[in-house]
């Protein structure tokens, strides 16, 4: 009974704990309020490119599944968030530094697609 207890104490304190504030941005994002969850993602970035190795060995450290690393992810919800508040310069720039680190982000290369498309909306119809 006891190492039961220590191992849920452990796996909530792996969860919940250490990537604080990616879960804290999530939260704001959630709320809509996307300019106050960037900085948590910037923090979050800034963790887990510091400590790679745990981002890199996530499902045990975290006991994440999850494919995309934090460090992608952080990137990523940066990109949409300076999007969803109307900065489309600045979202653009966060999703081709996603790409610069990670070429093989498939969200990122369908953000910058649908910028690419959405010019040709911007320009008038003759």
């Amino acid at each position: 009974m006891a190492g039961a207890t220590i191992c849920l104490t452990i796996s909530f304190l792996l969860r919940f704990g250490i990537p604080f504030h990616h879960r804290k941005g999530i939260a704001l994002f959630k709320k809509g309020t996307f300019l106050e969850a960037i900085p948590f993602f910037e923090k979050s970035y800034a963790f887990f490119k510091r400590n790679a190795w745990i981002d890199k060995y996530r499902y045990i450290t975290l006991l994440s599944l999850s494919r995309i690393s934090y460090t992608e992810m952080a990137l990523l919800n940066i990109a949409f968030c300076y999007g969803q508040s109307g900065d489309g310069k600045r979202s653009k720039e966060y999703y081709k530094k996603t790409l610069s680190e990670f070429p093989d982000s498939e969200i990122a290369k369908a953000s910058l697609r649908m910028f690419e498309s959405a010019k040709e909306l911007a320009e008038p119809i003759n």
